[in-house]
């Protein structure tokens, strides 16, 4: 079981983007997560060529500037990298199916509706 997980570095995303604070906290202590039974998401390491991970990703949700953080099989939890709030939406796709798709308002909505779903 991992403990850790890399993200993306600022260079590489727009300026005036940032990540929410706890998802940063989880990147350096993955402790929280690893307690919970049956947790089905694991958090991404970030790839090195951030532009093509996002034409990628564009071609199989019909999304521009989304960078994927979490997947559970076939499932990708995406931040949009324009969304400067600093707190940014999470947006869920299947990426065998862009028609499958849902969103929270931000990630600790995302994690508490994932960890209330398998309770």
């Amino acid at each position: 079981m991992r403990n850790t997980f890399k993200i993306y570095p600022n260079d590489k995303l727009p300026k005036q983007f940032k990540f929410p604070d706890y998802y940063l906290k989880l990147s350096r202590n993955l402790d929280d997560i690893n307690k919970i039974e049956y947790f089905p998401w694991w958090f991404e390491d970030a790839e090195d060529d951030i532009d093509s991970y996002v034409k990628i990703l564009k071609r199989l949700t019909g999304v521009d500037y989304l960078i994927s953080f979490a997947r559970n099989g076939d499932w990708a939890a995406c931040f949009k990298i324009t969304d400067f709030s600093g707190d940014p939406r999470v947006y869920v796709y299947d990426l065998g199916n862009k028609n499958n798709n849902y969103e929270y308002n931000d990630f600790n909505d995302w994690l508490q509706s994932e960890i209330k779903n398998i309770l």
